[in-house]
């Protein structure tokens, strides 16, 4: 009973979603539900275009109260575009001062991913709850620091997930997936080619998805990895993965594919095979509607304790979640370094 693509994309809800870390302890007086939670973009790129303003405009849980940005002269330009105030225009070095401001009370990190946990980090020993962009950060030493200081500071850390493709739950037992993802990096100046602030390449850019997909669909635990690198631009990826293929075998006896790529811009898969079923569709989904705004709402409603939205319409991405992704790029980077299979605990 194969699936076609049109009965997939009208079966699967693919959405995504942010996971939290839930603290037993009293939230400050500023997560009152009298008011919106106050939101300081941190990094003024793509992922904190116009887009996200207007997303916001009318949210009753959160808006956007401060910018934080190593450009003034973009921040200030900003700022006069949706009505925020300069007093709430904060830079790398005085980020630290937005303990002292009160209508920030969450922290959207939108910056290179070797970024992500020194200002989460400082952001929750400020006080302040923090939204972070995927990957979460760039090892697993950094994903367990940025739980442990928001655990520790009584905050929550929400992590931003792409959309992923459910199991339809009618294929019977899976038995293999392949899938793939990948883009071209046209700028050569962009911060995605400097290991030092983007701290690995096509895993941790195109490939964590499909990692996180493959565990989806396996409802097990990997057992093993074996993976390589193909590199055809050394000038361009000398210091970074461009391309990896790797094999994952789960307990339950599914075996997994995967691909990803920094230097291909073409359409990508995601195939999987069930005792009595199969499909084939598109990957990522491209029949979403869960943006960036959506999250931060749904992150605003947990601080809250406002009704979010149905667990049932997205996967979920917790913190520990984002960890064990984080485990298997280390694992699939061993791999590639020591030329044989790693086992997995």
């Amino acid at each position: 009973m194969a699936k076609t693509r049109r009965d997939f994309l009208g079966a699967v809800s693919s959405a995504a979603a942010v996971g939290v870390i839930h603290t037993q302890t009293a939230l400050a007086s500023s997560s009152s539900p009298t008011r919106p939670l106050g939101i300081a973009l941190v990094g003024l790129g793509s992922q904190t275009s116009s887009a996200l303003f207007d997303g916001l405009a009318t949210s009753q849980r959160c808006k956007i109260t401060g910018l934080v940005s190593g450009d003034f002269s973009k921040a200030s330009t900003l700022a006069n575009r949706c009505g925020i105030s300069k007093r709430h225009l904060y830079n790398y070095d005085n980020f630290d001062q937005i303990a002292n401001d009160p209508s920030i009370d969450i922290v959207y990190i939108a910056l290179p991913n070797a970024m992500h946990c020194e200002f989460a980090v400082r952001a929750a020993q400020a006080g302040k709850h923090v939204f972070c962009e995927s990957p979460m950060a760039i090892g697993v030493d950094q994903c367990q620091s940025m739980i442990d200081a928001c655990g520790q500071n009584a905050r929550q850390l929400g992590v931003a997930n792409s959309p992923l493709c459910r199991p339809l739950g009618c294929l019977g037992s899976i038995r293999s997936i392949q899938a793939s993802n990948a883009f071209a990096i046209d700028r050569p100046k962009s911060w995605r080619l400097r290991r030092y602030l983007c701290g690995s390449g096509a895993m941790l850019q195109a490939g964590i998805d499909v990692l996180r997909t493959q565990r989806l669909w396996a409802e097990s635990n990997p057992l093993w990895v074996i993976a390589q690198e193909t590199k055809t631009d050394p000038m361009r990826y000398g210091q970074l993965e461009e391309s990896v293929t790797w094999t994952l075998g789960f307990q339950n006896g599914t075996i997994a594919h995967g691909a990803a790529s920094l230097n291909y811009q073409g359409p990508c898969q995601l195939s999987v095979q069930g005792s009595i079923g199969s499909f084939n569709s598109e990957f990522p989904a491209s029949n979403h509607d869960w943006t960036r705004a959506d999250q931060l709402e749904n992150f605003a409603s947990t601080i809250l304790s406002a009704p979010r939205l149905p667990e049932n319409r997205f996967n979920s991405l917790s913190p520990e979640q984002a960890l064990e992704d984080m485990r298997l790029v280390e694992a699939i980077s061993r791999s590639i370094q020591e030329q044989r299979q790693v086992q997995l605990s």
